[in-house]
Parts: structure tokens; C-alpha cells; sequence
């Protein structure tokens, strides 16, 4: 497979090792830890100060229960899709608000002096792992951390003579005013913990579309053009530096409500840019090409652009696009109003 290369590459430096802790005072023999890696930047000050990585410890213990839950990874605790309903999303939020950090979870942390992190709540949970809110107290700063289990990464690059999921380093290049920004990551035996940019009053635009619907007052016209501009800035970034996110949506986008501004999250499903048509779909149906559905293949970027036509009109319609239609529905020229360009109606990729 031949993919592009990022047009900026984000340097990956202040790398170290945390050496074996065979001495160190208040660490029983079962809690040695073996060697870990940390990858940072240099122009974060509140990582200046940071003089060893030697914690972080991979406990083993056994798998908490957690592991196997339903729920959807979000930084704002929605845990909600398209297919479910309002009285389901708010289930999911109070079984979320009243989730306790597990203790295996609390007991790596206890050992990460190094990072200096206090946790807050647990804010997402899913098949793969959890997400927990966090503050840096060097700096006060509001982060939520991804614990990853390392055995459901299946797709990694290299960076600097060791592995980094492919998840992390597409979003880690994909920086932008407009996408959650990925600090570090940090692995410990059993996790690949992301650490990450953490509004702190935020919520999934899934979440703020309903809400709104259920009060009657759907999203505005100027709302939605605001969110839609600011998400296609952040994915035009993303393919200025050679990535694809490929499951835009809602449920993949908070707002900060302090600042109304919309973020992009979760490149769990990313890709680099690549020449060749894909040949599989990764994402949400509603959200398929309907070219993928004809001839299994789809171009990455024109896909792109067919996601956020369906963002658009989810923003604005209470049902996103079906594709059930008759061959005589489909047959018949559409109406077009006259404030509307005829343009946006072209059924072929190619011709627009």
C-alpha cells in the first residue's frame, strides 16, 4: 500500500527510559517495573520540568471488569450512537457518572510521580479500554487520559525504534486549532495511555443536536455553519499533513461550551492520505460513500467530503440520508430551490 507522506512531520522528541526499580524504597519485589518509554515535546513547559520517567507501573493484576463493557470511548461521557435514543444516551451518562475508577487503574497511577496527575472521573468506557479526566497540578492543567489495552492495537508505526498505535501518531499529526490535541503517551505493559487535551465544560455534538431537538429549538442555521467550518477546517489540516479520519460524525466531535468552538476526536479509524481507491469502509453506514456500496472502492478524500455532506444535513434534519429509495424516486430530476446551487446535486464524484 503506498501512502503519502505528511507534508509537516511533528517532531517525537525528550524520549526516555525508565529503568528497573530494583532499590527503590516502597516497592514491593511484584511491582518492579520493566522498561518504559515516553514520548513528549519539547515546547510544552509544563513538560520542561519533568526530570525522570520512572513510573508509571504495569501491575499484574487481573483484568478489571471494565474490560468488556459496551460503552462508547467519548471525552465528554456521551456513550451514545445514531441507533440508540435520548432515554439510552441517558443511561449510559449516569452508569458512566457513577462508574469508580477501578483500582487496578488507581494503583497505576499511585505510582506515577513522574506525571503528577490527580484523576477526576471516569468519562468513557469501552471494549478497548477507558478514559479518565485528569489534571496536570504542575500548571493546573485539565487533561483526560486513554488507557488503551495494548492487545487490541493492531495497526502501529514506528517511531524512533519503537511503536507507537497508529491512532496516536495520526492524531498526534494532525494538530489543529479544530482537532483534541495529544500530549504524550506513555506505555506501561498491559496500556497505552494517551494523554490528551481536555476541555473542561464540553459535550458530543451528538449530545448538543438532541438536547436541542428536545427542547424544540434545533440548532440555528449560523450554529451550523460555524461547527461545519470549523470541523472542515480541521479535516482539510488533517489532510494537509496526510491523514484521513474516516468516521466523521457527531458522536466524533465535542463542543466546548465555555468557548462554543467544535473539536474533532477518536482517529481510532484513521488512515494516511493514499493515491489508490480504498478497498474496505471504515466508519459508520449512514456515513458510507454510496460508490464503496456499488464497487467497494471509494477515494479517501472524495469520502471525506461525502461524510461531511451527511454532518451537514445531520445537523439539520432530525434523520441523516437513506438510501431505500424506488428506481422511479431516483429516476426523477430533483427540485431544486432557486437559493440552492444546482451544483451540490451532481451524483458522480468526478463531475463536481
Amino acid at each position: 500500500m503506498k501512502s503519502s507522506t505528511p507534508a509537516k512531520r511533528r517532531r517525537l522528541d525528550k524520549k526516555r527510559w525508565a529503568s528497573e526499580q530494583e532499590n527503590k524504597p516502597g516497592i514491593s519485589k511484584f511491582q518492579r517495573n520493566k522498561l518504559r518509554c515516553v514520548w513528549s515535546e519539547s515546547d510544552k513547559d509544563y513538560l520542561k520540568e519533568i526530570s525522570s520517567y520512572d513510573s508509571f507501573l504495569s501491575l499484574d493484576y487481573e483484568k478489571p471488569n471494565w474490560v468488556n463493557a459496551e460503552l462508547k470511548f467519548t471525552l465528554s461521557g456521551d456513550s451514545s450512537s445514531s441507533d440508540e435514543s435520548s432515554q439510552s444516551s441517558e443511561n449510559d451518562q449516569l452508569k458512566l457518572s457513577e462508574m469508580p475508577i477501578p483500582e487496578y487503574i488507581k494503583e497505576i497511577a499511585s505510582r506515577a510521580e513522574f506525571i503528577d496527575y490527580e484523576l477526576g472521573k471516569v468519562l468513557g468506557a469501552g471494549a478497548f479500554g477507558l478514559v479518565i479526566s485528569a489534571t496536570r497540578t504542575n500548571g493546573n492543567l485539565p487533561v483526560a487520559l486513554k488507557f488503551v489495552q495494548k492487545n487490541s492495537v493492531k495497526e502501529f508505526r514506528k517511531i524512533n525504534g519503537f511503536e507507537i498505535p497508529s491512532e496516536a501518531y495520526l492524531q498526534r499529526q494532525s494538530r489543529h486549532r479544530h482537532v483534541i490535541e495529544i500530549y504524550e503517551v506513555i506505555i506501561t505493559d498491559e496500556f497505552y495511555v494517551y494523554v490528551m487535551e481536555r476541555p473542561q465544560v464540553c459535550k458530543d455534538l451528538f449530545e448538543v443536536i438532541h438536547e436541542r431537538d428536545n427542547l424544540d429549538r434545533p440548532l440555528t442555521e449560523n450554529e451550523v455553519r460555524r461547527y461545519f467550518a470549523q470541523i472542515l477546517q480541521a479535516n482539510i489540516s488533517c489532510e494537509e499533513n496526510g491523514v484521513l479520519h474516516r468516521d466523521i460524525k457527531p458522536e466524533n466531535i465535542i463542543v466546548d461550551m465555555s468557548t462554543d468552538e467544535a473539536k474533532l476526536i477518536d482517529f481510532g479509524l484513521a488512515s494516511e492520505v493514499q493515491a489508490e481507491p480504498f478497498t474496505h469502509f471504515r466508519g459508520t453506514p449512514h456515513y458510507m460513500p454510496p460508490e464503496y456500496s456499488q464497487s467497494k472502492k471509494y477515494d479517501g478524500c472524495q469520502g471525506t467530503v461525502w461524510q461531511m455532506g451527511i454532518l451537514l444535513v445531520d445537523m439539520l434534519s432530525p434523520q441523516v440520508p437513506a438510501f431505500k429509495h424506488s428506481h422511479l424516486a431516483l429516476s426523477m430530476p430533483p427540485r431544486v430551490p432557486q437559493n440552492i446551487s444546482a451544483g451540490i446535486l451532481f451524483t458522480e464524484p468526478s463531475d463536481s
